[in-house]
């Protein structure tokens, strides 16, 4: 009975927001200021800026962070995978942004002074690795082990025929998912602006408190968000047909 008031409460709002959205006049919504979107772009392409340089060094930071990790998970030492296995759980497991606050509020308690974009970046850096270093995982065991058997009798070395034989198949089978996490880390790079980085969000919180049109504000912003995952699935994409996975 709780689920179904709850449902129908639930229906009923929705139907009076469709309502209002139907009858501007009655809900006292106002019309998009199209003129004030051109006028808030450039500010907003500023910010857009810094969360393009924010977004790319993580992804490549992590990319290269995520090859250290997956390492550490297959090492043959037991002590190296634990420690690995801890740090996995521990970055997945905790929210970015608690992760920005102990960078940008506790490294000065022992005497390190890093800017807030370095904080971002490193935050950022330091979670996604844990994951790419899992998706990298994935896709190394998705490669059949009898090709590294038959490299190995050919007379390869187990690290040539790691590079040589599994990681490219790895790589080109895990392109769709490290398309997303990139998209993702887009996504969080907006976290930042919590600790002022002048990054997107920022600017939009900005232009917000001078404007106070929020519609027009966080429509752009979202439009900007969407075009730049939008870019990145589509190399993704790109970066997937033209390295197909061979069976």
């Amino acid at each position: 009975q709780v689920v179904r008031r709850r449902a129908a409460a639930g229906a009923l709002l929705l139907g009076e927001v469709i309502s209002r959205f139907a009858d501007p006049d009655r809900a006292g919504i106002r019309s998009m200021d199209t003129a004030f979107l051109l006028r808030i772009l450039p500010a907003l392409l500023e910010g857009l800026e810094i969360t393009v340089a924010l977004t790319a060094l993580a992804l490549v930071g992590a990319a290269i962070g995520g090859l250290i990790v997956v390492a550490g998970r297959r090492s043959r030492f037991a002590a190296v995978r634990a420690v690995t296995i801890a740090y996995i759980d521990v970055m997945r497991n905790t929210p970015v942004l608690a992760q920005i606050f102990i960078l940008y509020f506790g490294l000065p308690e022992i005497g390190l002074y890093p800017e807030a974009f370095a904080c971002g970046v490193i935050a950022l850096v330091l979670q996604n690795s844990a994951y790419a270093g899992e998706i990298y995982r994935a896709g190394i065991e998705s490669v059949k082990r009898t090709q590294t058997e038959a490299a190995l009798s050919l007379g390869m070395m187990p690290r040539r025929a790691l590079f040589d034989i599994v990681l490219p198949q790895a790589l080109r089978r895990v392109l769709p998912v490290l398309g997303n996490q990139a998209v993702v880390i887009l996504k969080d790079s907006s976290i930042a602006s919590t600790i002022s980085v002048a990054e997107l969000t920022q600017a939009g919180k900005l232009l917000l408190d001078r404007s106070a049109a929020p519609y027009e504000t966080f429509f752009m912003m979202a439009a900007l968000y969407l075009t730049m995952a939008a870019i990145l699935l589509g190399a993704m994409k790109l970066l997937a047909w033209r390295f197909p996975v061979r069976t």
